[in-house]
């Protein structure tokens, strides 16, 4: 295991992700390992997810199999990556997190997490992909890690949003490329619905409304959907939320922009 780690942050571009300052990549030892994961709980919970990541991975050098390090390292890498300009640059980062996400798998296979960053970094790769047999094998594997993860923990939100987006895309997804994608890579999986999608997020956001990605993800599934009366409170709903972080900033940007589009 301890082989695997280091072989990450020699060989799969670890350095997508730079500590600026004089800080150190490998926290203060006289620290306890509890202590450095409530730091970087805190670090996240403020915003500071780059902080909070490296708090992770300085845990992670002493205790490669730490569960808490490893999940969370996995979906901080998933979140920076949806903050990337390109698809190239998202893939980066998802293909890193879904490498921590397979380490957590490997050393707890018995706990919810470690299913679920699997899924969701997973969807990250799928989203933007050119369709192959790759992609397919990819969104049957959402499918089963999200149910995994909410049977293991059905009280963790997250879990539910990401079975949300899996509805949503997949029920979406045109029959002529569902045919096409079928005679040439493998069927896509199936018992994907709007209906379901729908109840996933709502799920998700019941379980925890402060999120905005899931209101913001529910909103962009009714637009989509032409359900303009349901986006907009949803919306108006987000703009009075705080966006602390970098990536509930971008949420927030988004958001603003569906609701000048809906208005």
């Amino acid at each position: 295991m301890k082989f695997l780690f280091l072989y990450i942050l020699l060989f799969l571009n670890f350095s997508v992700i730079s500590f600026s300052g004089e800080k150190k990549l490998y926290q203060d030892r006289n620290d306890s390992t509890e202590g450095i994961l409530e730091k970087a709980s805190d670090y996240f919970d403020t915003g500071d997810e780059t902080e909070a990541l490296r708090l992770y991975l300085s845990v992670l050098e002493a205790e490669p199999e730490n569960y808490k390090a490893l999940w969370n390292t996995s979906f901080i890498y998933t979140r920076l990556g949806r903050q990337q300009s390109t698809y190239e640059k998202q893939k980066e980062y998802y293909e890193i997190a879904r490498t921590f996400a397979r380490l957590t798998l490997d050393a707890h296979q018995d706990k919810p997490r470690s299913h679920y960053v699997y899924g969701v970094s997973s969807l990250g790769l799928a989203d933007d992909m050119p369709n192959s047999s790759e992609r397919i094998e990819l969104l049957h594997k959402i499918k089963e890690y999200g149910e995994k993860a909410i049977s293991m923990d059905p009280d963790y939100a997250p879990s539910w949003h990401l079975m949300g987006l899996w509805h949503s895309n997949i029920a979406n997804i045109s029959r002529r490329n569902r045919l096409a994608a079928k005679l040439i890579y493998g069927s896509l999986p199936d018992g994907a619905t709007n209906e379901k999608a729908v109840e996933h997020f709502k799920t998700a956001i019941n379980l925890d409304p402060t999120v905005i990605i899931f209101k913001l993800d529910l909103a962009q599934h009714y637009q989509e959907q032409g359900e303009r009366e349901k986006a907009i409170p949803l919306l108006e709903s987000i703009l009075k939320m705080q966006a602390v972080s970098t990536y509930n900033q971008l949420n927030m940007k988004e958001a603003k922009e569906r609701y000048n589009q809906l208005k």
